[in-house]
């Protein structure tokens, strides 16, 4: 299944007065998601169905009330979960900063392999909320650090997000066969230094992008974004041994900058490619 990436930021909200975005993911063209994180206005108001998942992690306390209605609702910090076809219609004040992911329901189809719809989750399910916090920082860290992997981490941290709002899966995940294993790690091999997203990856192995995250790892010891992150690191060291210039370097292994490349880099070698090109050289 194929899910272009989502329009935004700004068409993915229909409020009376726009926020400012401090954060989004427009460069990395996630599949059928898209990741925002804003200041909204002190006041406004909202009056709209949905026509995706809306997950609103809330980092304010923010009072709100329904249109025609007289009376403030307290709402405290938290994570709330908005459906397709949901309508949100209120009056909010002492609006601050908040965290999105919009996320198309055909993608969410695609990741549990079914058509039942995610629940509609809310503060009194203080339960699921740890998980969904971690994701959150997860994503918004990767889109900070200019997502070195592509699509791919947010892909599957996204994936990973509805997977644990959806029902329990059976335990006992199986790994990859290996013809499946191979045809992943060739299209990893002949794609890494342009963008690879998780689904086709799945594709490629005949699975879900749910069972397939988990079988990557089982068959690997690896996430598919940590296998992709290592691939183009080796590359990037055969490329500075044949002495390319590290901006060149940087191009040719799917990084978007040089800078990009050398965190990278130092995260999984423990040195930058600058001295790691010195100690060849001597």
């Amino acid at each position: 299944m194929s899910i272009a990436p989502l329009p935004g930021p700004e068409g993915l909200y229909n409020v009376s007065v726009m926020p400012s975005f401090l954060l989004d993911s427009a460069r990395v063209g996630w599949q059928g998601a898209y990741f925002t994180d804003i200041n909204g206005a002190d006041e406004g108001i909202v009056d709209h169905g949905h026509e995706r998942y809306c997950l609103q992690r809330g980092l304010h306390r923010e009072a709100r009330r329904g249109l025609g209605r007289r009376g403030w609702q307290d709402m405290p910090a938290g994570l709330s979960v908005w459906r397709s076809g949901d309508e949100q219609r209120f009056h909010w004040r002492s609006g601050g900063r908040s965290q999105f992911l919009f996320i198309e329901p055909e993608h969410v189809a695609a990741v549990l392999g079914h058509d039942r719809p995610l629940p509609a989750v809310g503060h009194d399910e203080p339960s699921r909320l740890p998980v969904v916090e971690l994701i959150f920082d997860a994503l918004q860290a990767d889109v900070v650090q200019g997502s070195p992997a592509g699509s791919l981490v947010g892909d599957s941290l996204i994936a990973a997000l509805v997977a644990h709002l959806s029902a329990p899966v059976a335990a006992g995940v199986k790994g990859l066969s290996a013809q499946a294993r191979d045809r992943v790690v060739d299209l990893i091999e002949a794609g890494f230094a342009g963008p690879v997203s998780l689904q086709e990856l799945a594709d490629a192995a005949g699975l879900g992008m749910r069972q397939f995250s988990r079988a990557f790892r089982v068959a690997t010891g690896r996430s598919p974004h940590q296998y992709l992150l290592h691939r183009r690191v080796e590359h990037a060291k055969v490329l500075i041994h044949q002495g390319l210039p590290l901006a060149q370097v940087a191009v040719q292994c799917g990084f978007c900058d040089q800078s990009q490349l050398t965190r990278t880099f130092m995260r999984q070698v423990g040195t930058t490619p600058g001295r790691f090109q010195s100690r060849l050289a001597r």
